[in-house]
């Protein structure tokens, strides 16, 4: 366990960041469920969600690394924690305005407008940025420099490039230093691990109910992997196949996560002066 470092860390720092967190916690909560009519056979993006990816970033961080970090930092890595899958819940209506403002490039060619599911779940972290962006103020993000920093950390947790130093740069706020490719690189990663068995909570799915191959497997693969442990130098999945046939789709998720871990390792150490310790993913498979 962390010990929640990072929320701990900004407490003690600064108790009005730490204060903004909190509420910004409670007014989510509702609006990260919002998901579930348009995605009922998705994976969990709901704020257990969030809370499992904060988790897991303060454990790839570790105590020594936290310690560095300004209080501007744990800001904006809470916060965007809570924050970055909040485009997967977004209504008709800021669906159609927030898509204006999206670069979709040649996704159009290949692809039908009218599948507003799959567009959204494709492009959910670029409606995350820009439904931050708009409702900055009802988050009570306390200056500009930190929404941007929020919404790049955000959008970063999947596919942006984090070397792109136009987007990804240093910030400088009243409140510290913020390094946004450090902080995407590191949610990047802890999203990526968030594959146990306990992402499908049954309080809230029922994998019974997920339609066709594809929403099956992903289920089965999750309930495969028993828990994720994050040790020093390795990122370990602790498995107990649902059915033989898991077992390959175990090891190609790892081989995804391998790649997201060896992406994030190199964007730490060449955009900051932060490290990602893990450097392999392992599988253990389990009697239990």
């Amino acid at each position: 366990m962390s010990d929640y470092l990072l929320e701990n860390k900004l407490r003690l720092e600064n108790s009005d960041l730490h204060r903004r967190t909190k509420d910004s916690a409670v007014v989510l909560q509702k609006m990260l469920e919002s998901f579930l009519p348009r995605f009922p056979d998705f994976t969990d993006h709901t704020i257990l969600h969030s809370m499992d990816v904060l988790e897991y970033s303060n454990m790839l961080l570790g105590e020594k690394q936290i310690k560095r970090l300004s209080a501007a930092e744990c800001y904006v890595l809470i916060m965007s924690c809570y924050l970055h899958d909040i485009g997967m819940g977004i209504n008709q209506k800021n669906y159609e305005e927030l898509s204006q403002k999206i670069d979709f490039g040649d996704y159009f060619e290949t692809h039908s407008r009218e599948d507003t599911e799959t567009i959204i779940r494709e492009f959910h972290n670029e409606y995350s940025g820009l439904f931050i962006r708009k409702y900055a103020e009802l988050f009570d993000i306390p200056c500009d420099e930190m929404v941007f920093a929020i919404v790049q950390v955000s959008r970063g947790h999947r596919k942006t490039d984090l070397f792109d130093e136009s987007e990804y740069h240093d910030v400088m706020t009243p409140y510290g230093i913020i390094r946004t490719a450090f902080l995407a690189a590191i949610i990047r990663l802890a999203d990526e691990i968030d594959v146990g068995a306990d992402r499908n909570s049954e309080l809230l799915f029922d994998s019974s109910k997920a339609r066709g191959q594809s929403g099956t497997e992903a289920f089965g693969t999750h309930e495969s992997i028993r828990r994720v442990e994050v040790q020093p130098d390795a990122l370990v999945l602790y498995t107990k196949p649902i059915a033989p046939q898991y077992r390959e789709l175990i090891r190609k998720l790892a081989d995804k996560i391998q790649e997201t871990l060896d992406y994030c390792r190199e964007v730490a150490s060449s955009r900051s002066d932060f490290c990602i310790t893990q450097k392999s993913v392992q599988i253990i498979e389990i009697e239990e």
